[in-house]
């Protein structure tokens, strides 16, 4: 019997919208709770992005089509970086919340406070859990081989860069209403400096794959066309970084609206890498 390969590309259609929003919220969680203990932001920042990973959480839920069924996401953390990414998620919330829980009145019994030695254990175990849950989604895409544009070690950087970015883009919203302490020393130039280095390794990445195999290739192309094209290069680099950038530069009294550009951009740069995703199924006629 003769036997004929076929081989069509095709872009990956299960995960859109609501998968991006949950690595969004979930990565602005993470992040912001690494700028709060980085810069020594208020308390309400942690809180902040504790809800932000819940949040997040919820939308997954809501992905997931069968709620009761989630758990079943946790059962297998030996070969699945989703299943790690859930337990991370959990270890944050759980230790995030026990680090801070010393300012309610109500907790004030607990046994320690964020500078006692228990509370440094807890906040150092939280700092942790939230870089991993900035770290994790890059992994679970990364670890796709059927996927080339997502098959690359750099993809998990990119995504725990684009959190931090995307938090202070967070904090740059909240800095003129006096929300995050009396001041952030240099505010201006590490924003300045972080959407240099995504904008950099955007560049790095997109170059590379570009000279790889057609599906890479492809993923590349799709960037560069079309509605996803006009998303990517409006929405991710020109909202997401350039305008950022040239604000925090030289227009610092318009902090405010360079944090919504990097909100904008964030959620974008995640639609836009999962709708590239493009993959060579075999089928055999």
């Amino acid at each position: 019997m003769a036997q004929e390969f076929t081989m069509e590309l095709r872009s990956q259609e299960d995960w859109s919208w609501l998968v991006a929003i949950d690595l969004f919220l979930g990565g602005l969680g993470g992040g912001l709770f690494l700028l709060f203990q980085v810069f020594g932001l208020p308390p309400f920042i942690a809180f902040l992005s504790l809800g932000l990973v819940v949040l997040g959480g919820v939308v997954l839920l809501a992905e997931l089509g069968h709620p009761l069924r989630a758990w079943r996401a946790i059962s297998r953390p030996q070969s699945s970086w989703i299943s790690r990414g859930v337990i991370f998620v959990s270890v944050f919330i759980v230790s995030g919340f026990l680090y801070l829980a010393p300012a309610f009145d109500i907790f004030s019994w607990l046994p320690w406070t964020p500078d006692s030695r228990g509370g440094k254990i807890l906040g150092a175990i939280a700092g942790i859990s939230a870089f991993l849950v900035t770290l994790y989604p890059g992994f679970v895409l990364s670890s796709s081989p059927s996927i080339p544009f997502w098959n690359n070690p750099l993809l998990p950087v990119l995504f725990f860069s684009h959190s931090v970015m995307g938090a202070s883009g967070i904090v740059l919203l909240l800095y003129p209403l006096g929300l995050v302490g009396p001041g952030v020393p240099g505010i201006d130039s590490f924003v300045a400096g972080l959407i240099a280095a995504n904008f950099t390794m955007v560049v790095i990445y997109l170059l590379t794959l570009k000279r790889s195999g057609l599906a890479a290739k492809e993923s590349v192309a799709l960037l560069n066309r079309g509605r996803l094209g006009w998303t990517f290069k409006i929405g991710v680099l020109l909202v997401g970084m350039v305008l950022p950038l040239l604000i925090a530069l030289w227009i610092p009294s318009a902090v405010v609206l360079a944090g919504a550009f990097l909100l904008i951009g964030g959620l974008l740069f995640r639609y836009c890498v999962l709708k590239a995703g493009v993959y060579v199924p075999f089928a055999l006629t």
